[in-house]
């Protein structure tokens, strides 16, 4: 199968996953008459003997947390809305599933994960490749070079202490700050004067994926080897993607993702200036075919949950993909560190964590900015 095929399979499998999706988990149309628009992606595996496609998870999403916000989250709150990284998110929640099925049923079979040799490990199967399919390109350096086309763009000094988080960290810029530099750590986009988010672009989490692999530190725990990204799938490719993805880690070993282009166009993307960013996100975990998630989000809790200022968070608000509720799974089939904080057990992830910090000492050596400790119980 040629590659535009491939592409074109990959996108048109979440499109169809995302049309069945209910009305509030999309965009709409506000009371002044206004259009919102979203980012939507997806995780696909494909069968290497068949070329069968899985879908198996698919999110939407444009936001993401203020810094300050997380003093009061307790692992419930997702602080990146993304779509791509609720994807992500979701996969690894759908691999969590599917080893506390295997877990509680010993003599069945599911179809992405199986028992591995290994006492109390399990293997993701070898006859499926992955794939992330994103509506547009990236957040950060992937896109910036379409960005750099708009002529009402403010020429920026490379020095100018307005681009950075902290001035004494020159590698860390502030969302689109400075659009023509490039192969730099950004923050999420926002605008200037809203609550600074310490949160990384998509690109950048993108990037340091081909090195990690797109497992959490419980899904590497629970699995034997890790799991990476073969391709990326967006209507929107440039020649500098590669740039942007592989030339910034290629001195690290890593699995390159792929750039696959697609003809299909996202329904719910933006297509005018006057359309307004849709504050609500939404995923749905394909655990099983006939076992699925959907929830709509909205300010990183479950849709009808927040509550504003510092009151205590509501009951049952957390969504599914939050680090909390991983968390109290992975517990379930990990019980030694049930009396662990999930960052006391991510401490513990020692060859991870020397992947990360390999990952950040290469792409911003000037230092590294990290958000707030949101640790659960």
């Amino acid at each position: 199968m040629d590659d535009v095929s491939l592409g074109n399979r990959i996108a048109q499998k979440v499109l169809e996953g995302y049309r069945k999706l209910g009305s509030s988990c999309k965009p709409g149309t506000r009371s002044n008459g206004v259009k919102e628009w979203t980012v939507l992606a997806g995780i696909v595996a494909i069968d290497k003997k068949n070329s069968d496609l899985r879908l198996i998870s698919i999110a939407t999403g444009v936001k993401a947390l203020p810094d300050a916000f997380l003093h009061r989250s307790g692992g419930k709150m997702v602080h990146d809305c993304h779509a791509e990284i609720l994807a992500l998110r979701a996969f690894n929640a759908v691999i969590l599933d599917q080893i506390a099925y295997l877990n509680s049923n010993s003599d069945n079979q599911i179809d992405l994960v199986e028992r591995a040799s290994e006492d109390q490990l399990f293997h993701f199967k070898d006859n499926w490749e992955l794939a992330i399919y994103i509506s547009t390109l990236p957040c950060g350096d992937a896109s910036m070079d379409l960005l750099c086309q708009d002529e009402s763009i403010i020429e920026m000094q490379d020095d100018d202490p307005i681009q950075f988080v902290d001035p004494a960290v020159t590698s860390i810029v502030r969302g689109r700050f400075n659009y023509s530099r490039r192969q730099v750590v950004r923050t999420k986009p926002g605008r200037f004067d809203s609550q600074i988010t310490l949160c990384k672009s998509c690109s950048d989490k993108l990037c340091q994926r081909q090195v990690i692999s797109i497992l959490n530190c419980m899904t590497w725990k629970l699995l034997n080897k890790p799991v990476y990204l073969k391709y990326l799938v967006t209507p929107n490719t440039t020649d500098l993607l590669h740039q942007s993805f592989y030339d910034r880690i290629k001195v690290l070993p890593n699995v390159p993702l792929k750039v696959l282009q697609c003809s299909y166009q996202f329904e719910h993307d933006k297509h005018s200036s006057e359309e307004e960013p849709s504050a609500m996100s939404s995923i749905k975990l394909y655990s099983t075919p006939e076992s699925t998630v959907e929830q709509a989000l909205l300010n990183g809790l479950k849709n009808g949950f927040y509550t504003k200022g510092n009151k205590p968070l509501r009951r049952n608000c957390e969504p599914a993909v939050s680090r909390y509720a991983q968390w109290q799974l992975f517990k379930t089939l990990r019980p030694e560190f049930t009396n662990a904080t999930y960052l006391q057990f991510k401490a513990t992830i020692q060859d991870r964590n020397a992947l990360i910090q390999d990952c950040r000492k290469l792409l911003s050596p000037k230092g590294w900015i990290s958000t707030s400790r949101d640790d659960c119980e």
